[in-house]
């Protein structure tokens, strides 16, 4: 398999590492070398100045790293967070951030995004779609989602900025997901109602239905494993902390939310934290479901329909 094309986009298309510049890879034993091996030569073509580093793996996603790490991640022009559990909702990431860092956020990132997968794609054209879809989206307020295996969710929008993911993350604190491809926001506090049915949620599995009151999930079916973990995080981990659409033509539903996510036609709602889009739900947690073919009005205009965009 060759992971030196995904490898190539990331380092020179998506994250445009420049001579001189400091490189950064933060991993962990559980995922694999190869991926880790391939970012760190690809960036020595480019500088010389790129270190690898191996942290525990952390327990969840969204949990903080600790302090020697935390400080270590301010440092480079660029950090690569190469981790089997996400960085991504964390005060670390968004303080590396604000140091004027370049992050990508790659947990649980499977070789296949790199060979063939979402790591594969022409972000021009993912740039392109992010766009169009921000567009729709402009001064929208009230969003019906809805599919064929029982989702029926309304929600609002507005009190959060909305934010694209297009894998270009070439200025100073500029951050995102590699694979990238999404619209996504927070919804406004306590506007969720109704019934979510995640088709794929990691680790979490498939099938879970979800009922949502004023902003929190009340019930939990189908994933035990879900449920027990909201349980021993609190009220804060129910809350509906993101809508996101996916923008990737590239990215492929496998049962990885990071590549699932991306994936050009669906739709996907998170649990937990949402200060990232200016919210103040800071729990160490935070997880995506994902709505394979879903329906997607905003103001009664229908964007997506069973999983193909409208606009």
């Amino acid at each position: 398999m060759n992971l030196k094309v995904g490898a190539a986009t990331a380092v020179r298309q998506c994250m445009n590492v420049q001579p001189g510049e400091s490189v950064l890879i933060i991993t962990d034993k559980n995922m694999p070398k190869d991926i880790t091996k391939v970012l760190y030569e690809e960036s020595r073509k480019i500088t010389k100045n790129v270190i690898l580093k191996e942290i525990p793996p952390l327990d969840r996603d969204g949990q903080e790293p600790s302090k020697e790490v935390a400080d270590l991640m301010k440092q480079p022009n660029v950090l690569f967070l190469v981790t089997s559990r996400s960085l991504t909702h964390t005060k670390a990431r968004r303080e590396a951030c604000k140091s004027g860092v370049r992050v990508a956020s790659m947990p649980k990132v499977p070789i296949s995004s790199l060979v063939d997968g979402g790591l594969t794609a022409d972000y021009r054209k993912v740039r392109e779609n992010c766009l169009k879809m921000l567009e729709a989206l402009k001064e929208k307020t009230n969003i019906h989602l809805t599919s064929l295996n029982g989702t029926d969710l309304k929600m609002q929008i507005g009190q959060y900025k909305i934010d694209i993911d297009d894998g270009l993350y070439h200025e100073p604190g500029s951050f995102g997901n590699l694979p990238a491809g999404e619209v996504d926001t927070a919804p406004n506090s306590y506007s969720t109602n109704g019934i979510l049915v995640i088709d794929k949620m990691g680790e979490y599995g498939e099938g879970i239905k979800i009922t949502i009151k004023n902003g929190y999930a009340i019930k939990i079916e189908g994933s035990d494993k879900l449920k027990k973990t909201v349980i021993n995080l609190g009220k804060d981990s129910r809350n509906i902390a993101e809508l996101g659409i996916g923008t990737n033509p590239k990215a492929k539903i496998i049962g990885n939310i990071l590549e699932d996510e991306k994936v050009y036609g669906t739709v996907h709602v998170a649990l937990g934290n949402n200060v990232s889009y200016g919210g103040l739900c800071d729990v160490p947690f935070h997880d995506d479901g994902i709505i394979i073919r879903p329906t997607l009005k905003a103001d009664d205009k229908i964007l997506i329909k069973d999983g193909v965009w409208q606009i």
